[in-house]
């Protein structure tokens, strides 16, 4: 009996087939960013757990995720 560990090896040695090499050129993602529109930075903000909770059910009333509501105000403001 094949542990999980040898699978995963055996797996990872199996050779693509043809049909799985060319659906893998004709897949296509998200073409890139331009480098000023990448979003590279982060900003740490240390909450409370009430805090936090109050921020999720505002993302939530507003149907945003939780960066997008807390950057909101930012952005409207460059519009303007």
């Amino acid at each position: 009996m094949r542990t999980k560990v040898e699978w995963n090896m055996a797996k990872q040695n199996k050779q693509r087939t043809e049909a799985q090499l060319r659906a893998d050129k004709a897949r296509t993602g998200r073409p890139p960013k331009p480098k000023g529109e990448k979003m590279s930075e982060r900003v740490t903000v240390h909450l409370t757990p009430a805090e936090k909770d109050r921020l999720l059910i505002l993302a939530k009333q507003e149907d945003m995720t939780l960066p997008a509501l807390i950057m909101k105000p930012w952005r409207d403001s460059e519009d303007n």
